[in-house]
């Protein structure tokens, strides 16, 4: 078996730093559906690498629903790796279902709530 060039340096280069306390890096996921068990894989196989190398996960469930206690299990193991880096995992736009898979699964996720819908009576300008 042949070693490419990339390989080689690969292998040659010394093991990154970790990054400075001053240096963050924030991903942001935006997930769309119901993500069920068959998900977790998939949402494992993406927060993984993003837990032992973002600062900062932000997991956006406007237009997603947590349809699975394998999936809360997922994101509340990212969070609490995330945690024990100096980091932390943020799910915004949660509802209260979500919110209670989260809380369930070990609270180790920061829940932001989905905003209220607007009454009839918080018309913007637009509608006037």
């Amino acid at each position: 078996m042949t070693t490419t060039l990339p390989d080689q340096r690969a292998a040659a280069s010394p093991p990154p730093e970790p990054p400075a306390a001053a240096d963050w890096l924030t991903a942001t996921l935006r997930p769309t559906g119901v993500l069920g068990r068959e998900d977790a894989v998939r949402l494992a196989d993406v927060l993984g690498p993003l837990s032992a190398s973002a600062s900062l996960v932000i997991l956006d469930l406007g237009a997603a629903r947590i349809g699975s206690r394998r999936v809360a299990a997922v994101l509340d193991e990212a969070g609490a790796h995330l945690e024990r880096r100096g980091g932390g995992l943020i799910c915004v736009n949660v509802d209260p279902d979500d919110r209670t898979h989260l809380t369930a699964a070990g609270g180790h996720a920061v829940v932001v709530d989905a905003p209220a819908p607007a009454g009839p009576d918080e018309l913007d300008d637009q509608d006037a």
